[in-house]
């Protein structure tokens, strides 16, 4: 599952890594989106707290849950929101291509401070990143015993 603020990426990041149709064109995620290995989460689930509960008990059907960030359009994420999240949790510092520096340190502190304890900086734009994202991804299914 990933889940982020509004215009972080998260459809793109799917679409990059695969995990969607591949006729799928890249658009607006309205509601939860469900694939056979991926569940894209509209932004707003993310920015309108009264959404979170939709979040949490939809993290519990999943292995993995990338926790994205905009490093060029910052909102703050809640403390310790990971400790909601019912799967292991991978911060995803996107559109670093369009970054400066200290804007992706301090995405990176963030992510942090949200309680995510590995962070991983991709371009889904330039697909920079994505390898050792995917490289990650497969380390976890494998630690939690999935597929």
């Amino acid at each position: 599952m990933v889940i982020g603020p509004s215009g972080s990426g998260k459809t793109t990041l799917l679409h990059k890594l695969g995990l969607t149709e591949d006729n799928d064109v890249v658009r607006k995620t309205p509601s939860l989106r469900f694939f056979e290995r991926a569940i894209d989460t509209p932004g707003e689930f993310f920015d309108l707290p009264r959404f979170y509960h939709v979040l949490i008990t939809t993290s519990s059907r999943c292995a993995i849950t990338l926790l994205l960030v905009d490093p060029t359009n910052l909102k703050q994420f809640p403390s310790r929101f990971v400790r909601a999240i019912r799967s292991i949790v991978i911060g995803v510092i996107n559109k670093t291509d369009l970054a400066k520096e200290d804007q992706i340190e301090v995405a990176r502190k963030i992510l942090y401070e949200a309680g995510v304890m590995e962070v991983v900086c991709v371009s889904a734009l330039t697909g920079e990143g994505l390898t050792t994202l995917k490289y990650k991804i497969g380390q976890f299914i494998k630690l939690s015993g999935g597929v």
